[in-house]
């Protein structure tokens, strides 16, 4: 078993709900912190979900929350998440919104 502390994933935040991170196979994985940086000249809006497998979405911070122009927001409360659970998000306009997720996983 092994540790793997790194960039878990990172991109830019579509329009609509997509998803930004899966647990590989055979994995535990803890999130440590997502940020997301406004590259937009006007406030966007995010969305942060999280989709344990099989299961229902579940929102991980308030609806349609603001994020000003040239702002960040960084969510750094510790998520356990096992094989197959997603983390998704999205934004009031699509490649925008700039995301990284840092976090360890465990195989």
């Amino acid at each position: 078993m092994g540790y793997n502390f790194r960039s878990l994933s990172d991109g830019q935040l579509a329009s609509s709900k997509s998803t930004i991170y899966t647990v590989p196979g055979a994995t535990s994985t803890v999130v440590k912190m997502i940020t997301f940086v406004n590259t937009n000249s006007t406030s966007e809006k995010v969305n942060l979900y999280i989709k344990p497998n099989g299961s229902t979405s579940r929102r991980v911070i308030p609806e349609d929350m603001s994020l000003n122009a040239g702002y960040s927001l960084e969510y750094d409360a510790p998520l356990f998440l096992e094989t197959g659970d997603i983390i998704e998000a999205d934004a009031e306009t699509a490649s925008v919104v700039d995301f990284i997720i840092l976090g360890v996983e465990k195989n």
